[in-house]
């Protein structure tokens, strides 16, 4: 049990390590004039009568120069007043365009079908999606597209979840604070795993030449994973930390619709298997690095308070200085009780994610 222990949880550390070195090694932003070619702002909404004004009014707020934006707005089958919020801006502002899709894609996942239609649409050199359920700074369009123009890869922003004070809240906080600096970090090494939909940029020659989402069609989900993983082999991915980029969204509800979106991303283990960048072993050993601990304090294996402490201040090393370099607040007792549940939360979602056992936005 001990070489168990051991092995699980050293091969696991040694990620944290590279990843924290990682983070180190980021670049400071750089702020520069550069000439802004047309940018396409793009984003599938569903249902979001509730989110869509907030975002649409951080958007026409952008400071980005007049005629050197087009926002396009997939209402992807809505049934309730989205399609309206938007036409009614329409006359106002005509850098605004409205795509409609009443059916489904049968070839394709419907939110990577509608990011598809909203792309072939556009007229910008340079993407950015978001989500309909986010928040932007005035200078987010400006920051992204002048690191996607500076660095000509893929631009991986950063986007933090907003809440209350309640347990629930602070721990997605924390809890998503956690993947985007392990994205962050490894990408630090030249390793390019992931990022949010939230909050990505890239050329439009670059999307076309690695075929769309044509080779990604049958992935129910992880259209941010592919993204990264296939237009950084063109050039490279980079990460922006420029507090001005940073985008914020709602947490979820409840524990389970919590628990129903982690399964779902969870379920993209099946296609990082495949990559060959690291990642499939990285989610391997954090999945039995966390059974090993829960195996190992269940039957009081020695050593186990050791090993456990170790994680316990690595994991610390990503969370704390990813809350610095990202400009988020981590509670120290949410990351005790965090780290705490992730020798249970982990194998539980691995597993269930494998199973596929999710659900998507009625």
């Amino acid at each position: 049990m001990d070489i168990f222990l051991i092995l699980g949880t050293g091969f696991y550390l040694i990620f944290i390590i590279v990843i924290i070195i990682g983070l180190f090694r980021l670049p400071s932003p750089k702020q520069s004039e550069i000439e802004f070619p047309l940018i396409s702002v793009i984003i599938a909404a569903r249902n979001e009568e509730g989110n869509l004004p907030y975002l649409l009014k951080d958007l026409i707020r952008q400071t980005i120069p007049k005629g050197k934006m087009e926002i396009i707005i997939v209402n992807d089958r809505s049934t309730d007043n989205t399609e309206n919020i938007i036409t009614n801006l329409l006359p106002e502002y005509p850098f605004i365009k409205l795509i409609n899709i009443s059916e489904s894609e049968n070839d394709m996942p419907s939110k990577k079908h509608a990011l598809t239609q909203a792309i072939q649409e556009s007229h910008g050199e340079i993407i950015i999606s978001t989500d309909a359920d986010c928040r932007v700074p005035p200078s987010w369009v400006a920051s992204m597209a002048a690191c996607v123009k500076q660095s000509k890869g893929i631009t991986i922003g950063y986007s933090k979840v907003l809440g209350n004070n309640s347990l629930l809240h602070q721990y997605q906080t924390l809890d998503f604070l956690g993947i985007m600096a392990a994205n962050a970090g490894i990408a630090g090494v030249g390793l390019y795993w992931s990022g949010s939909g939230q909050n990505l940029a890239y050329r439009r020659e670059d999307f076309d030449a690695i075929g769309g989402f044509e080779r990604a069609k049958s992935q129910i989900s992880g259209d941010d994973m592919y993204l990264v993983q296939n237009i950084a082999k063109l050039n490279r991915a980079v990460v922006n930390t420029d507090p001005g980029s940073f985008v914020t969204t709602n947490p979820e509800k409840s524990i389970t619709h919590f628990i129903n979106q982690r399964i779902r991303w969870s379920s993209n283990s099946k296609t990082a298997a495949k990559t060959g960048l690291g990642l499939f072993p990285f989610l391997l050993a954090a999945f039995f690095c966390n059974l090993s601990i829960l195996i190992g304090l269940w039957i009081q294996a020695p050593n186990i308070l050791l090993l456990f402490s170790l994680k316990f201040f690595l994991e610390g090393g990503v969370i704390f200085f990813g809350g610095v370099l990202f400009r988020t607040k981590v509670s120290p007792m949410t990351y005790v009780i965090w780290n705490i549940l992730q020798p249970v939360y982990i194998p539980f979602i691995g597993v269930a994610g494998l199973v596929g056992r999710f659900s998507w936005k009625p």
